[in-house]
């Protein structure tokens, strides 16, 4: 009788350390946004996140391999929440701007950090949402129906790139070029809420870009 096929091993799981980087960074920002555009006091939102944070990372203190239905959610509503905070700043930007009180040194900074949490907060949802969440794509069992919201282009050459799987720096790099593009450029959306996710994102991308900054130069000179 011959011998079954040996399975195939399965992939490892992703580390925690570059998710958590990045949402330090974002709440750091946050805490250092100027008090014009500020409508919560500036420890306020990293004080209630960092209590989001602590059972995510009790469950997988350094790798994303255990999940629970409510940590799932948590995790969700950590990356939309951070998202829909981060909106409220674009809005009180450009309403800054059209009263015409904007300072530019402050329009600048302001922009500057909106812009770079844009791309983090983004790149969270990206990274939660797609094919379930980190956990799904790498642990066999655990939300195998899940659709797919990315297609990468490892994932249409596997030569050379066998058993490949997406990590955060992924959806980091989608989200930043995203931001800076208007378009994708590297991941293709598949579905109706990640090319709507998309679009919004590139919106927001140019406002900030194109209207914001480019008013702050105005005022500088």
């Amino acid at each position: 009788m011959a011998a079954a096929a040996p399975s195939s091993p399965q992939p490892r799981t992703e580390h925690r350390f570059p998710v958590f980087v990045a949402a330090v960074i974002a709440l750091a920002l946050f805490a250092v946004l100027p008090s014009e555009v500020q409508f919560l006091p500036n420890w306020l939102v990293p004080s209630i996140a960092a209590v989001v944070l602590i059972p995510l990372i009790a469950i997988n203190p350094r790798r994303l391999n255990n999940e629970t239905r409510w940590s799932r959610w948590i995790g969700i509503g950590f990356a939309l929440g951070l998202t829909a905070i981060n909106q409220v700043y674009v809005v009180l930007l450009v309403v800054e701007l059209i009263s015409g009180q904007a300072r530019g040194p402050i329009v600048l900074l302001t922009a500057l950090c909106v812009w770079i949490t844009n791309i983090i907060a983004f790149s969270l949802v990206y990274w939660e949402l797609d094919r379930g969440g980190p956990v799904a794509r790498r642990v066999e069992g655990v939300n195998d129906n899940a659709r797919q919201d990315f297609r990468f282009p490892q994932q249409d050459n596997p030569v050379g790139v066998e058993g490949w799987q997406t990590a955060y720096p992924d959806y980091a790099y989608l989200s930043m070029t995203n931001m800076m593009a208007f378009s994708p450029t590297d991941a293709m959306p598949l579905t109706i809420r990640a090319k709507g996710l998309m679009a919004y994102q590139a919106f927001t991308g140019f406002v900030l870009l194109a209207l914001v900054i480019s008013r702050a130069v105005n005022i500088l000179t």
